[in-house]
Formats: structure tokens, C-alpha cells, sequence
């Protein structure tokens, strides 16, 4: 049970430090709804060269894009507003000086079920 409080404290610290806090979004910043909290980080494989974006749509900036069979990280998840499926990730890259940024990727460039 220990490891299982952990757990939730550090993926509620993520979601915290990463800008999710239960706030109002302005006008636009919130594509969409439904978004569903997971206790731990799930590993899975992206299919493709894909972006990470700043949020769970085809519109947002890019923060990262990945090579197809890195493995990212995801937390949770949300439907935006033309109903596509998208998953928060946490994704490590880089050699001898990693780098660890967050964001959104869609569905169909993961493994995870879309």
C-alpha cells in the first residue's frame, strides 16, 4: 500500500508542477474534456516519428518529437474536442546530458490503446 500512496503523491506532484492544477483555463487553452487520472507512469512504444505537444491537439506547439520505438511514459489520458484520443507523456532523450519533457502525443502513435 506504501508504494501505491507514493506513487499517486508523485504523479500528482507531476501533474502539479507540469501546469495540470485544477485551475481555470483561459478562452482556448482547453481543447477539450474528459481527461483521467492513473496512479503510476505506463510505459509504451511510439510507431512512428511523432510530436509531443503542449496540449491534446493537432494545433498545439511542439515540445519534442520522437523516433519510431522509443518508449515513453503516460499518466493519463483525454478526449479532445473532434473526439480523438490523446495520452499526457513523459519522454527521456538525449546522450550524455538527457532531457525529460512532458506533453501530449495522440493515439495512434503509441502502442496504448487508442
Amino acid at each position: 500500500m506504501r508504494i501505491r500512496r507514493m506513487l499517486a503523491l508523485a504523479a500528482a506532484t507531476a501533474a502539479l508542477t507540469t501546469g495540470l492544477a485544477a485551475t481555470p483555463a483561459a478562452a482556448g487553452d482547453n481543447p477539450g474534456s474528459g481527461e483521467v487520472s492513473a496512479a503510476a507512469w505506463t510505459p509504451t512504444t511510439t510507431l512512428s516519428a511523432a510530436p509531443i505537444r503542449k496540449c491534446y491537439a493537432a494545433t498545439c506547439d511542439v515540445v519534442a518529437r520522437t523516433n519510431a520505438g522509443d518508449t515513453v511514459y503516460w499518466s493519463h489520458n483525454a478526449y479532445n474536442t473532434h473526439n480523438n484520443l490523446w495520452y499526457y507523456v513523459e519522454y527521456t532523450f538525449g546522450n550524455g546530458h538527457p532531457k525529460t519533457v512532458h506533453g501530449w502525443i495522440y493515439c495512434g502513435n503509441v502502442t496504448a490503446p487508442c
